[in-house]
């Protein structure tokens, strides 16, 4: 699990870790043992109100509100938070940038290509020099890195992705874990033949057709990801790709999705997983304890299969990061701020009892989730950072409304075609142009 590339970006912040802003002013506890004092000095109380921005409802979740009210009472500081909607923040963004309107001194976003627009170099705080940095994990490093640089503070429910499947349901029918896409299909092909609808796919929400699982997969040689970032192939051009889309369709054509899986959304995810007519659904394992309301005990996680590759893969967690604006006139309280959330005895105060993996090295309270320790062993054969979120350029995830486009029966598109306009979305959107053109 613990890749070349991670390893060796490591090992360079490592060599070349200074003394940054935080400074540790007491020692670790032995393993294992609570976090009793904190462990850098992040200035208690500086009089300032940081802004910070993030899209709805990023900022809502449990462990993130906690640490913001933990950071109001044991500071004494104020914070403003804004949650913009997802379909206005990308503008929100580019205006903040462009100077028309005030920047935030934090942002809460992902990584990778998804800041690109935002001119990182210029605008972001370059924290490799922190002491914290050395507390991440190898996965967590990963998504942390731009342009050489750490350019945030992950902070985030490390989950892994697969496929859910109720264990009820399987059990039932006599089913196992499928080992390849064959096996896979044949799974859905008795599913549907007693009468439950294999998959659970909430298309109206674009963004979870989460063709990135097995797009992972396809620009792991490095040699394809630096091909399609330089323009020298597209999507179309690669095979792997056409197996993807083709998947997709064959699903639906075949009723593996149900009648109606065009209407089904994400408000729709609990009730479906919940009312046994669905057996499986591409998600994440954290999902059944942020957002379901059912009984987490009766879903397992296995590989996504989704026409590529031919074993299933899993995939890492995409984490979301904390970013200071380096132009900021608060800049000192915002720093001061992103080392209070890297301290062990805050961040361990927040995520206590939080399902996930560890995104910090010293991080004992959080535990794993059932349905990770119970796959662990096939997720060590089969797991895969998240890349093609992260490094393809002008990745996004709504561009699996072509996909959806190609399903419909009559579609009269060929895979080729569907790549294509994926591709074309794709180009405009890294020169900055009109994707609706």
């Amino acid at each position: 699990m613990k890749k070349r590339a991670a390893l060796l970006i490591a090992a360079w912040i490592l060599l070349t870790l200074l003394t940054g802003c935080a400074q540790q002013t007491n020692s670790l506890p032995a393993k294992g043992e609570a976090f009793t004092e904190p462990v850098y000095d992040w200035n208690k109380s500086s009089g300032d109100k940081l802004i910070i921005w993030g899209v709805y409802p990023d900022l809502e979740r449990s462990y993130i509100k906690k640490a913001l009210d933990r950071y109001e009472d044991l500071t004494e500081n104020d914070l403003e938070v804004v949650q913009i909607p997802k379909e206005e923040f990308e503008k929100r963004m580019q205006a903040s940038v462009k100077g028309e309107i005030e920047k935030p001194d934090i942002l809460l976003s992902y990584g990778g290509t998804n800041i690109e627009t935002y001119y990182p170099d210029e605008n972001f705080y370059d924290f490799t020099e922190e002491p914290w940095v050395d507390d991440l994990t190898d996965t967590s490093i990963n998504q942390t890195i731009y342009n050489g640089k750490v350019i945030g503070l992950p902070h985030w429910e490390a989950s892994i992705s697969g496929t859910l499947y109720n264990k009820e349901i399987f059990e039932k029918y006599g089913l196992e874990i499928p080992e390849n896409q064959e096996e896979f299909m044949e799974v859905c092909r008795v599913l549907k033949k007693k009468g439950i609808t294999p998959l659970y796919l909430p298309a109206k929400e674009i963004s979870m057709l989460l063709y990135q699982f097995p797009l992972d997969s396809i620009v792991m040689n490095s040699e394809t990801l630096e091909k399609l970032n330089e323009g020298k192939i597209g999507y179309a051009d690669i095979p792997e790709m056409k197996k993807v889309v083709k998947w997709y369709k064959e699903m639906a054509e075949k009723g593996y999705l149900g009648q109606d899986y065009e209407k089904n959304d994400w408000d729709g995810m609990n009730e479906a997983m919940d009312s046994g007519r669905y057996a499986m659904m591409l998600c994440w394992d954290t999902w059944l304890y942020t957002d379901f309301q059912g009984d987490a005990a009766k879903f397992g996680l296995m590989p996504a299969f989704v026409g590529t590759p031919e074993e299933g893969t899993f995939e890492g967690p995409n984490l979301g990061l904390f970013i200071v604006n380096k132009n900021s006139a608060r800049l000192d309280a915002a720093l001061n701020f992103i080392t209070f959330l890297a301290d062990p005895y805050n961040y361990n105060a927040v995520f206590e009892n939080i399902y996930t993996a560890p995104v910090f090295k010293n991080q004992v309270a959080s535990i794993s989730t059932p349905q990770y320790l119970e796959a662990e062993q096939l997720i060590e054969q089969k797991f895969r950072d998240s890349i093609g979120w992260l490094r393809i350029r002008g990745f996004s995830q709504m561009d699996a409304s072509c996909i959806l486009e190609y399903m419909k029966k009559d579609s009269g598109l060929s895979p080729e075609d569907c790549l294509k306009k994926m591709d074309h979305l794709r180009t405009v959107r890294i020169a900055g142009g009109d994707e609706t053109q």
